[in-house]
C-alpha cells in the first residue's frame, strides 16, 4: 500500500481548503439529511475513531454511472471526482474537516441484509498527519475512497473501507464495490434517526 508523504505544510494546506469547502456547501442553510449512519474503525490505524456519515440523498442509476466511469477513467477523466455533485458527508471524531461523499447506493442482499456504499473524493485519513492504513491487508492505494456497510433489519451491522480491500469497479452496471473477503474495519454501525442537517459535525 502506498503511503501519503505529503508534508504537514502541504498537509494543512489541504484541511483548510476542505474546510472552506465544506462550510460553502453549508451556507445555503440547513439541508434535509436523507439517511446518517455512525460507525467506529477497528483492526486498522487508528483504530476507535467515531465516524458519522451523512447522506444527503440517494443517487439514480445515471448519476452513478457517472461516477463509476469518473473512478475508471482515474486522471484522464473530463470531469474530476471533486468535480461532481456531493450527496453527502463523512465526519471522523473530532476532526475540523470532512469528506465529500460523490457516489451513494444502498440496496437489498439475498439474506435481507441492506448493503450500503459510499465514495469521498479524498481517501479517509489523507488530513491526518500520519494517514489511516491498515497493516494485515493489501488494501487500495486509490486517492478516495469506499465505505461498505451491512445492516440487519435492526438497522445495525459492520463495515468496512477499501484500505483493506480491493475496489471493484463495473461501469456497464454503474456499481462500485469491495472484493468479497474484505476484513471487518468499521464496528457498532448503526441507522441513526433522521434529522436536519444545520452542518455541525462530531
Amino acid at each position: 500500500m502506498k503511503n501519503d508523504r505529503s508534508s504537514p505544510s502541504k498537509r494543512c494546506a489541504m484541511a483548510v481548503i476542505a474546510l472552506v469547502t465544506s462550510l460553502n456547501a453549508y451556507g445555503a442553510g440547513p439541508r434535509l439529511v436523507a439517511e446518517m449512519f455512525t460507525a467506529t474503525t477497528a483492526n486498522m490505524t487508528p483504530a476507535g475513531v467515531n465516524l458519522r456519515m451523512q447522506v444527503i440523498q440517494w443517487q439514480e442509476a445515471a448519476a452513478r454511472t457517472e461516477v463509476v466511469a469518473t473512478l475508471a477513467a482515474g486522471t484522464d477523466a473530463s470531469t474530476p471526482l471533486a468535480k461532481l455533485p456531493t450527496v453527502g458527508y463523512v465526519w471522523p471524531n473530532g476532526s475540523p474537516v470532512g469528506y465529500s461523499v460523490k457516489y451513494a447506493s444502498h440496496a437489498t442482499e439475498p439474506n435481507g441484509n441492506e448493503r450500503v456504499t459510499l465514495v469521498t473524493d479524498k481517501r479517509l485519513g489523507s488530513y491526518d498527519f500520519k494517514g489511516w492504513s491498515v497493516a494485515t491487508a493489501a488494501g487500495s492505494d486509490k486517492p478516495y475512497s469506499v465505505i461498505e456497510l451491512e445492516l440487519n433489519s435492526a438497522g445495525t451491522g459492520t463495515g468496512t473501507l477499501s484500505l483493506g480491500g480491493e475496489v471493484l469497479l463495473d461501469e456497464a452496471a454503474g456499481t462500485v464495490a469491495l472484493k468479497p473477503g474484505a476484513p471487518s474495519l468499521l464496528t457498532n454501525v448503526k441507522r441513526e434517526a433522521n434529522q436536519a442537517d444545520k452542518g455541525s459535525h462530531p
